[in-house]
């Protein structure tokens, strides 16, 4: 992270005092693509509400990078793109989508109500591509249960990911997201809700199959 934008993040950290979710664009041009850094205090599947709410207003996700700081603020960024790899540069479009999010984080938003409103009109955003693969490690940190799942990449891809996490307990302490050509390629390190890793081969397995089976969903 360079100085400038390690700046402009504790500009953001000074405004949480004042709002309880602080987000900034920053537009690149020569990429085709956006930067969206959302600041907030972590809650219970957090970054499966955020993939869920821009899944829903079409609002592809190329790479992101998730961290949690130990007093519990989410710091996310996320690199973004509309579903033909421009840039989205429609304030009317990103108004809708920022008011959204923070309704979903507030409370006062389902993100499935979301997803559904997009199916019934029509905006599916497509099926699977191919067979996704799946490791769960622990040997790659001392601390976390490493996920990495390989697949190809399309919109709301994360929020089936991130959902699954979250609905078997797990909680994402920072993640890798990256995409090349049409391939995603995301490493989630995790945690159960003690803090502890997934080490009950069992369990592990049961992560694994119910990622395979989630990735299999249309959105």
């Amino acid at each position: 992270t360079g100085v400038q934008r390690m700046a402009e993040h504790l500009r953001m950290l000074e405004r949480l005092d004042e709002t309880p979710v602080v987000t900034e664009l920053f537009h690149h041009p020569d990429l085709g693509s956006s930067d969206l850094v959302v600041i907030t205090r972590d809650v219970r599947g957090l970054f499966s509400l955020i993939a869920g709410t821009l899944a829903a207003h079409a609002v592809n996700i190329i790479s992101a990078q998730i961290h949690t700081r130990a007093d519990g603020i989410a710091l996310d960024t996320f690199q973004v793109s509309d579903p033909g790899g421009d840039m989205l540069t429609s304030s009317a479009h990103w108004g809708r989508t920022l008011a959204a999010l923070r309704a979903v984080l507030a409370g006062g938003e389902a993100v499935e109500a979301l997803l559904e409103r997009r199916r019934a009109a029509g905006r599916q955003a497509g099926s699977p591509g191919g067979a996704p693969k799946i490791a769960v490690d622990n040997a790659l940190s001392d601390a976390y249960t490493v996920i990495e799942v390989k697949c190809p990449d399309r919109i709301g891809l994360l929020y089936l990911i991130t959902r699954t996490l979250s609905a078997l307990d797990l909680d994402i302490a920072s993640a890798r997201i990256a995409t090349e050509i049409d391939q995603a390629f995301d490493t989630f390190y995790v945690h159960d809700r003690d803090g502890r890793k997934v080490e009950e081969p069992k369990t592990m397995e049961r992560v694994r199959e119910a990622l395979e089976q989630a990735l299999l969903e249309p959105i």
